[in-house]
This record gives C-alpha cells, structure tokens and sequence, in this order.
C-alpha cells in the first residue's frame, strides 16, 4: 500500500503543469505616447490542447496584435495585463492581452 501511494504521488507530480515563470517588471515608456480610442482593448490568441503541445503554447505578440487591430492606428500597448486559461470549452487555452493603446507623438519637422 505504501509503494501505490507514491506511486500517486509521483504520478500526480509529472503530470501537474505550470503556466509559466511570469514575473512582473516595469519598461520605461516613452514620454511622449498618446492614447488612441476611448478606453482598455483586449486581444487573444488560442489554441487546441491537444497533447503536451497544446499546453500554453499561445503566443502573447499574438494576442498583442489582436488588440492592436481593436485600435486603429495604435501602435503599442500600455499598463498591460496578461492572463492565461486552459480548458476554455474543455478544448482551448488560451492567452489574453489587455492594456490601453498608444501611439509615439513625432515632434514635427523644421524647415
């Protein structure tokens, strides 16, 4: 009995798995972005989890690109959040991008 319980338990170890080793870390930005639109756009990339390929194999640019189309003329993202969900309808993971769109302000040119 005590060789079937860590049998289990090592079973139960292997196969957990781990979203990842996300850390949270600050950039300095630009000081002279501009917010376009009205408000927070979201984008995600999913995929099938099939097999160990499937597990959070999602790409975050990916998802940063969705957003960005949700912001014409937007061309980065700021104070971004990042979210990760398996088994979204039992058969996706998928990866989500939040943040507010921005575009870098060009000073304008002398003649």
């Amino acid at each position: 009995m005590k060789w079937l319980s860590l049998l289990a338990i090592a079973f139960a170890v292997s196969c957990s798995t781990k979203v990842g080793n996300f850390k949270e870390f600050s950039l300095e930005a630009p000081a002279n972005l501009e917010v376009v639109g009205s408000g927070p756009v979201e984008g995600r990339e999913c995929s099938l989890a099939v097999g160990n390929n499937g597990w959070y194999n999602q790409s975050i640019a990916e998802a940063t690109r969705d957003a960005l189309t949700k912001a014409p003329g937007a061309t980065g993202l700021k104070d971004v959040t990042i979210k990760g969900k398996h088994g979204v309808w039992l058969v996706l993971n998928c990866v989500y991008v939040e943040g507010t769109p921005v575009v870098e302000k060009t000073a304008g040119k002398k003649k």
